[in-house]
């Protein structure tokens, strides 16, 4: 028994050794083996994302954000019961059973289970017991706070924005264009994980190197685009058109205000539609039809024509190469027409003829001189150059189809572009649509790169060149303004109080089934511009393939006014009585006061707006009968004032701003009170009423 003792004891005391010798070795003999297992187990990298960038309008209005959001990870190492919470969790954030219970069967230490959570995601996570009350997941469950884009406005802008992906990575529009700055600068850093494998202690010298995204101020106007938008909006369902696209831009600075597209899409959007995130005003090339005109024109008069010069229309058609050229209708039949009238009345075969007396070379070289074969500089992604002919292909039948917009594919935006010369005094401007990027840093923002510019200013940028001379830029906006007059083709395009300067386009599409032009198919615009105004905007305004009645002159050109109206209203720009054709019969002041001097109505009586239109001479009649200082009219005129002259007429002041309403009705003689910014949208009395010296007028502005 005591020999059995003895070897048991020392059977023990040797086991005991070899354990103390084991740990001995382990954590005090260096093991380089055992150290790599430790670091694979506890250390690790983990990439630090700063802060995505954001996009503002001109007026620093937030047009894309970061928010913050909760995503849930696992460690599927670390879940003993994998399938009942595979099925719980898929009740709970309403993902399927089969692809939660893959995920949780890897044996990687990190998976992703739902990114980007919502409240209502939350909430269920605690109705089934996985989230508890005090916050606490399972066991092997971690949230992870993470940073999510968001669009404050929803659709406004957003082929112009872009979107990003789920990392936040840039995938279409300015998001994908200035990813390098928005995304801004990744830091690596090393850091100790937890038993769950979740990071904790990081190293925080090497997290200082994270630099959030720059921030991007575009130079649209977000007031503006909304009303721009609207207007495409309802004129695409009014016409029944496929889409559309409207861009405003400064022809001086060359920055775009507004650029709407139809359909568009909503950025938070999933998996949207190719046709409605695309940007068509730089990403579709079409044949722009009669626009094409005034290009022409330009190009004669610069090569020694006179705008007086007459072409023969052929009585409506002519033959070149064995092709039949004809007017647009059949009863368009003209014989001798200068080359105004050939604007105004948009004759192809006049058009044809002119392009066939300036020869192949000259034409192309006008053409080219626009803009037009080449990308117009902006550099947002996806924009196209257009197509124009290869010299060998400029045959007599191809150089008379271009001299009305036929044979050459563009863009909205180098049309616009182009037309800008005519707005500008004859440069041909780069557009932008990126007015300034600053990068953020813990000392604040710095400038990182900028692009200012203001469209008040007469300069023109130093990227402007000259390609019209000044007397070829007035006559070709004098044939052109013709177009919204009387006997014009786009007078519906026409605003009273403005003189409109533009051009008319309806170009057959190509039906790609049969190669050749189809016959119900066709694309509708117009571009022009209010003439010796600040700021000078150019507007281009499209339709494709509008139902019933298609011309431009009954769809692309009442859009543009509408357009028109709406940078009017944003921008306060003052009309000419000289060109109001159907105004309120009111009583003209000299002078008047700072709006901002007024009193404030703290309440004003509900009126609906109203619009008498009456005849201008009255107005103008009124006008010229000021003799005093003070304003006071000669009495004798029953439409201003009655037959002593003690008391006038209320005009109708809805839809004027507050400059045009004090001109109209005359300070000295009422109180007037204003409230509000924008237009007249309610007013005490009611128009037609009658008013006496010394009455108070009440006058409330807002949005139209």
């Amino acid at each position: 028994m005591k020999n059995r003792l003895v070897a048991l004891m020392a059977f023990v005391t040797l086991i005991a050794g070899a354990v103390i010798a084991r740990a001995v070795a382990i954590q005090v003999i260096h093991d380089e083996r055992l150290e790599r297992m430790a670091r694979r187990q506890f250390n690790s990298r983990v990439l630090l994302t700063p802060r995505r960038g954001m996009i503002s309008d001109r007026n620093g209005e937030p047009l894309a954000v970061n928010v913050d959001v909760q995503s849930l990870a696992a460690n599927p190492t670390k879940i003993t019961n994998r399938r009942t919470l595979a099925r719980l969790m898929s009740k709970a954030l309403e993902v399927p059973y089969e692809k939660l219970a893959e995920k949780l069967a890897s044996k990687k230490e990190f998976i992703w289970v739902k990114r980007h959570m919502t409240d209502a995601d939350l909430m269920r996570l605690k109705k089934w017991n996985i989230l508890s009350a005090n916050d606490e997941l399972s066991p092997g469950l971690w949230m992870v706070r993470e940073s999510r884009r968001s669009y404050p406005h929803t659709e406004l802008a957003s082929q112009v924005l872009g979107t990003v992906n789920l990392d936040s990575q840039g995938i279409e529009g300015v998001e994908l264009w200035k990813e390098s700055a928005l995304k801004g600068k990744v830091a690596s850093v090393s850091a100790i994980r937890d038993g769950l494998g979740r990071p904790t202690f990081m190293d925080a010298d090497a997290a200082k190197e994270v630099e959030d995204g720059s921030s991007i101020q575009l130079t649209l106007d977000a007031t503006l685009q909304y009303a721009v938008e609207q207007e495409l909006k309802n004129s695409v369902t009014r016409h029944g058109a496929v889409g559309g696209s409207v861009v405003v831009m400064d022809s001086v600075s060359g920055e775009i205000l507004a650029m709407a597209n139809e359909p568009t899409f909503s950025p938070s959007e999933s998996n949207p539609s190719a046709a409605r995130r695309r940007n068509r005003a730089l990403t579709d090339g079409y044949e722009p039809g009669s626009i094409m005109k005034p290009i022409v024109l330009a190009g004669a008069l610069m090569n020694g024509w006179k705008i007086t010069d007459r072409i023969h229309g052929e009585n409506g058609s002519f033959v070149v190469q064995g092709h039949r050229i004809s007017e647009a209708e059949a009863d368009e039949k003209f014989e001798w027409i200068p080359l105004s009238k050939m604007i105004q009345v948009s004759s192809n075969v006049v058009a044809a003829k002119l392009a066939l007396k300036l020869g192949a070379d000259k034409l192309n070289g006008i053409i080219r001189s626009f803009g037009f074969g080449q990308k117009s500089g902006l550099g947002f992604p996806g924009e196209i150059s257009g197509i124009i002919p290869a010299k060998k292909d400029w045959k007599p039948i191809n150089v008379a189809n271009i001299g009305f917009g036929h044979g050459v594919l563009v863009t909205p935006i180098q049309m616009l572009r182009a037309y800008a010369a005519f707005a500008n005094g004859g440069h041909l401007v780069q557009p932008r649509i990126i007015r300034q990027i600053t990068r953020g840093d813990s000392n604040g923002r710095t400038p990182d790169e900028s692009y200012e510019s203001s469209s008040s200013d007469a300069s023109l940028p130093l990227t402007a060149q000259r390609i019209l001379s000044e007397q070829t830029v007035r006559e070709a906006v004098e044939a052109m303004a013709l177009v919204t007059e009387e006997g014009g083709t786009g007078i519906k395009a026409h605003l009273e109080g403005y003189r409109v300067a533009g051009k008319t386009g309806t170009a057959q599409v190509v039906d790609p089934k049969t190669g050749r032009y189809s016959r119900s198919k066709y694309n509708a615009s117009f571009v022009g511009f209010a003439v010796g105004v600040e700021p000078r905007l150019v507007i281009f305004t499209s339709l494709q393939e509008p139902k019933g009645i298609y011309y431009a002159s009954e769809t692309a050109a009442p859009l543009f006014r509408g357009v028109l109206q709406a940078a009017v209203n944003r921008f306060s720009i003052p009309s000419n009585p000289a060109y109001i054709k159907s105004v309120p019969v009111a009583l003209a002041a000299p002078t008047a006061p700072s709006p901002a001097r007024l009193p404030v109505q703290e309440e004003a009586k509900e009126l609906e707006p109203e619009r008498q239109p009456l005849d201008v001479k009255a107005a103008l009649r009124a006008e010229a009968r000021v003799t005093d200082s003070q304003g006071a009219l000669s009495p004798g005129d029953s439409e201003v004032a009655d037959e002593n002259g003690n008391r006038w007429k209320m005009p109708a002041l809805a839809g004027l701003t507050s400059r045009e309403a004090l001109r109209l009705m005359g300070l000295s003689r009422f109180k007037l009170e204003i409230r509000g910014d924008g237009v007249v949208i309610k007013q005490t009395p009611d128009p037609g009423e009658w008013i006496a010296k010394g009455e108070r007028v009440r006058i409330e502005l807002g949005e139209p």
